[in-house]
């Protein structure tokens, strides 16, 4: 996908003095633009950055997106262990939270890196 870079970078005249607050309001039209896959989303920061961009200024045209999935509703592992800090859980009940967030996982290996990150 250069083709979308290259003709962004024609169409709007963009230089590394371009201000990163311009650049964002195309941020969503160049989404739109690219393939939700992660090689083509690779191969146009390439290009933007050939073509000149800083990578600050490319970071905020293509945003980096998070891999993996992400289940709605769902507390982050950061945000259980600030509350269990906030709250100053007994471990008992710490104990109990991370044995089911272990095994809420797909596999044992995720479940390892979640109570890794806890």
């Amino acid at each position: 996908m250069a083709k979308v870079a290259t003709d962004f970078m024609k169409r709007h005249k963009w230089t590394f003095e371009t201000p990163s607050s311009e650049l964002a309001q195309y941020t969503e039209e160049i989404s739109k633009s690219l393939k939700d896959d992660r090689k083509v989303r690779s191969n146009a920061k390439m290009r933007f950055r050939v073509l000149g961009l800083t990578k600050e200024q490319v970071e905020v045209l293509i945003p980096i997106r998070p891999t993996g999935k992400r289940e709605e509703g769902r507390d982050t592992v950061d945000k259980i262990a600030q509350e269990i800090v906030e709250k100053d859980y007994p471990s008992e009940k710490i104990k109990q939270i991370s044995y089911d967030l272990g095994s809420s996982t797909p596999n044992p290996v995720a479940g390892s890196s979640r109570l890794t990150l806890l």
